[in-house]
């Protein structure tokens, strides 16, 4: 138990160091709305085409598609995260080397190492979440029922995102979550519309 409590320890020297605790914050809200409304759209395009003539299909073309799509976003979002970050922390490392004229290794490379897998993961793990959000009813639900509370859920989930957002600058929550509300929508409007055309 000591050592998990070094290592907590050590890790959150080093998100300090590096301050990647609002980087991570950051990955975390794109990657949660960019999930929950990838597969918001997923849901709500299966359902036009299919959803009327067949409820059935519908439904395994949301679930297949909806994880599939989750579990791609989550790669992409890994690896474009990973990659991006590793980049921009040897920049500042290369100018903080060049400003100091030697080397610098020991912590601050730790540290570095530490906020580039930490950014990933966030990033990562967050679409795959919100992912899940919107497709849980369909375990659950008739078809339509389903569509109705993803809809639901997904508006909930980005709510509780923005108010969360909203708390830390200290703007009012309620205004906060429903600007991400009105983006979700938005989108959900423009799919609707462009799955009912002929």
């Amino acid at each position: 138990m000591a050592h998990f409590s070094d290592y907590l320890k050590t890790l959150r020297s080093h998100l300090r160091l590096t301050r990647s605790g609002a980087i991570a914050r950051r990955y975390f809200v794109i990657g949660a709305f960019d999930g929950a409304l990838t597969i918001l759209g997923v849901i709500l395009g299966a359902y036009a085409s299919q959803g009327h003539e067949h409820p059935d299909l519908a439904r395994q073309l949301i679930l297949a598609a909806g994880f599939s799509g989750g579990i791609a976003l989550a790669v992409s979002s890994t690896v474009g995260a990973y990659e991006a970050e590793r980049v921009e922390h040897l920049l500042q490392h290369k100018h903080l080397e060049k400003a100091m004229l030697r080397p610098v290794e020991g912590d601050r490379v730790d540290a570095m190492r530490v906020s580039i897998s930490v950014s990933a993961a966030v990033h990562g793990v967050a679409p795959l979440v919100a992912a899940f959000v919107p497709l849980l009813p369909f375990f659950f639900l008739p078809l339509g029922d389903a569509v109705i509370a993803a809809i639901g859920l997904t508006l909930g989930f980005l709510f509780a995102l923005g108010a969360y957002l909203g708390s830390l600058i200290k703007e009012m929550i309620f205004y906060t979550g429903l600007r991400f509300v009105i983006a979700g929508l938005a989108t959900a409007i423009i799919l609707i519309l462009v799955g009912g055309s002929p």
